[in-house]
């Protein structure tokens, strides 16, 4: 049986992303933002989960303004950066997990 051990979150401000990307987070104005995550990360590896349940925004990335859902779940086996109109972020693809994913869909 599957257990929930944790709810991790944070704000998804595209700012904080930007000041990541252009090497900011030691600065006066970002540091303490990023001094924020350190309880997160350093919980995240000490207690590495089998699964992530990720929930985010998806900013008219996938979905154009004409049509948005009120939620919608991916079941791909992969994710690759959004371009949000600069050019995809330099952070990795993110791995699905297709048969959960599909198992939670089927479960709604």
């Amino acid at each position: 049986m599957a257990r929930i051990t944790a709810s991790v979150y944070t704000s998804h401000v595209p700012a904080i992303g930007a000041a990541l990307d252009m090497g900011k987070t030691r600065e006066p104005y970002w540091q303490p933002v990023f001094a924020g995550y350190d309880f997160s990360k350093q919980w995240m590896k000490d207690n590495t989960p089998d699964v992530i349940f990720l929930v985010f925004n998806d900013h008219a990335t996938a979905f154009s303004l004409d049509m948005i859902p009120t939620f919608a779940i991916g079941t791909a086996g992969s994710y690759q950066p959004a371009d949000e109109g600069w050019g995809p972020r330099p952070v990795p693809l993110v791995h699905g997990h297709a048969d959960l994913a599909a198992h939670i869909a089927h479960s709604v």
